[in-house]
């Protein structure tokens, strides 16, 4: 298996960091360059495994529904399809733990000098609320809404969110913040933002209760998510879910690899999901003449007939031997899923939800009124949770489901984990975000190792902090046409690529040159001088717009020869120049640094214009 490391420890106390940090100084010493292919591949530690990795997060409740905590790795009895497995690393997440930030008598920062560490701590795990509009009835919409903006106003102080509304289309409407009143803005109908109407009036002609293009609609979040560190809680608000996450027996071959190949992407983000419905509670439901009720049938009987601390049958384990799902379906989720292909539920919509988070480690919220309170709900389960790995007996790549039964040595505990995998899905894409540097598209791909940063360099994501630095950004000289070479490389950018013939060049706009100052600050450059090391870090820029396209983006490397880098590892500080041509109409500039020893990394995200600042030098290297 080929996972992302977990979080590096800082090697420094916060409060000596931050006074490095917030110390600015705009001379860099050691301008970033791009480093030829071959330089590159040197410079680059190289780490083969062929052991695979399973990373399971379990949320634990008690019967009244809370939190259980205090849990230790000695509590938990693993299997993988009904094999035992050992527990090779465990960790405990609560949503009460506060992360880093900046102390409460930190110095003002000057203008347009930014720290990637938040001035408030960070709370629990990553929050995306999908506000699915195409799959909720009209008379629905605005009550659920209102519900919503309630929520955001209770959330737990740094708690972080991002929006994504379906109407049209799928929009990143809001990155990720724990700020409320840009949550609470981004949905106040009284201060419209686009994409996001006040009534979505089509959604019978758009999507509604159409399974195909919600996978599609799911992949492009999950993909969204996909790369970015630890555990995430989708909670996908609608009225009809028409999604499941095992195929009919009527369904064609091809949506069963669609359906597979959504599963994969839901296990490389380590996302659970939390369906809520916003429906209410059915007044006189269809089917209750026939004695049909929610969560009746047997649909719900094969999903729910096995306590969620019990799953998995062994021919060596009394626990394992006491359920009631075959070895090809220790879940029942194939049952359930059949049984509704049949007709046998007249309540579909609640069983996918139910298989659905059971499936991912999530929680299902139906039949009620009180849509703040199953938000409130979600966010309290899904904060809390333990996070554990494991190497399985059967290390076959052979891209087969396997099944994972997780249970408690003490009894009366309700589990909540991700049901099964698929082999395929323990290999990420070898993708890398193409840069505009002018050798980009003749430059071999890139090694698996820069796919660390690139992630999370996407506009939206969450700002990382593993490596702290800061900088300072600032405009060159006014905006100007941009030259043939600049619209070259713009042209390869994805807010251009879908508009662009390669036969006829796109007409010059104006572009602004920014200058980026960054300032790394680690003392773990003194222990890579001591070892012999040479600092060796990434840096990356991209420019995007109001939609979430990037406009332009570039990495540059410093492998720093001894003459720049002896100073830097004597005082634990790196000063590092780019610089960056952006549209005008940009409107975000997201930055990041990799450390590529470590693999440790650092981003932050700062929405344009640019506060005013006295006129700084111009800065002379060519474009």
């Amino acid at each position: 298996m080929s996972i992302s490391l977990r979080s590096f420890v800082l090697l420094t106390s916060l409060s000596f960091t931050c006074n490095f940090l917030l110390a600015q100084s705009d001379s860099p010493t050691q301008p970033a360059e791009d480093a030829p292919a071959q330089a590159k591949t040197e410079s680059i530690p190289t780490f083969r495994t062929t052991v695979r990795r399973v990373v399971v997060d379990v949320v634990v409740r008690d019967s009244a529904n809370r939190p259980v905590k205090g849990l230790k790795a000695s509590d938990f009895i693993v299997a993988e399809d009904g094999h035992p497995e050992n527990i090779l690393s465990f960790d405990v997440f609560d949503l009460e733990k506060p992360s880093i930030s900046l102390p409460p008598n930190s110095p003002h920062m000057p203008p347009n000098h930014f720290v990637n560490i938040p001035a408030t701590p960070e709370r629990g795990p990553l929050y995306v609320i999908l506000y699915d509009l195409a799959n909720i009835e009209i008379e629905d919409q605005l009550d659920a809404r209102r519900q919503v903006m309630k929520f955001i106003k209770s959330v737990p102080d740094g708690t972080r969110f991002a929006i994504f509304v379906r109407s049209d289309s799928l929009y990143l409407v809001q990155g990720f913040t724990a700020d409320k009143a840009l949550l609470y803005a981004t949905l106040d109908p009284s201060n419209p933002k686009p994409h996001v109407p006040k009534v979505f009036m089509m959604g019978k002609n758009l999507g509604y209760g159409d399974p195909a293009s919600m996978i599609n609609v799911l992949t492009q979040v999950n993909e969204f998510l996909e790369g970015v560190p630890g555990h995430k809680n989708l909670i996908w608000l609608a009225g009809t879910f028409p999604l499941a996450l095992v195929p009919r027996k009527e369904d064609p071959r091809e949506y069963e690899d669609l359906i597979i190949s959504e599963i994969n992407v839901l296990t490389r983000a380590q996302v659970a999901v939390y369906p809520i419905n916003v429906g209410g509670v059915p007044v006189n439901p269809p089917g209750m003449l026939t004695g049909a009720r929610p969560h009746g049938g047997n649909a719900n009987q094969a999903a729910t007939s096995q306590p969620s601390n019990q799953t998995a049958p062994s021919a060596s384990d009394p626990f394992f031997n006491s359920l009631s799902g075959s070895a090809h379906d220790p879940t029942g989720l194939l049952a359930s899923m059949e049984a509704q292909g049949s007709g046998d539920s007249i309540y579909t919509d609640y069983d996918i939800q139910k298989a659905l988070s059971d499936a991912t480690g999530g929680h299902a919220f139906y039949s009620t009124n009180d849509v703040t309170a199953a938000l409130d709900e979600a966010t309290a389960i899904g904060g809390n949770y333990y996070s554990l790995t494991y190497s399985p007996t059967n290390q076959k790549d052979d891209g087969g489901r396997r099944s994972i039964q997780v249970r408690l040595a003490e009894r009366g505990y309700h589990l909540s984990y991700r049901r099964f995998y698929f082999t395929a899905a323990l290999h990420p894409k070898d993708e890398f975000l193409k840069t505009s540097v002018a050798d980009a598209s003749a430059a071999p791909p890139a090694p698996a190792e820069y796919d660390a940063l690139q992630p999370n360099m996407k506009h939206g994501a969450p700002m990382v902090h593993d490596l702290l630095f800061s900088a300072h950004i600032h405009a060159d000289g006014s905006p100007a046409k941009a030259s043939p070479e600049q619209m070259a490389q713009l042209a390869e950018q994805p807010a251009y690529v879908s508009t662009h013939h390669k036969d006829k060049p796109l007409a010059p706009i104006d572009v602004q040159r920014y200058v980026i100052d960054y300032r790394v600050t680690d003392l773990a450059l003194k222990g890579q001088a001591q070892n012999g090391k040479v600092p060796s870090f990434e840096f990356a820029a991209a420019a995007f717009d109001a939609d979430s396209r990037m406009l332009n983006g570039i990495v540059n490397e410093t492998a720093g020869d001894i003459s720049a880098s002896s100073e830097a590892t004597k005082t634990g500080v790196v000063h590092v120049r780019q610089q960056l041509d952006i549209p005008v109409h940009a409107a975000w500039i997201r930055i990041g640094v990799r450390d590529k020893l470590t693999n440790r990394m650092g981003t932050l995200e700062v929405q344009l214009p640019l506060a005013p600042e006295a006129p700084s030098p111009a800065v002379t290297s060519a474009r």
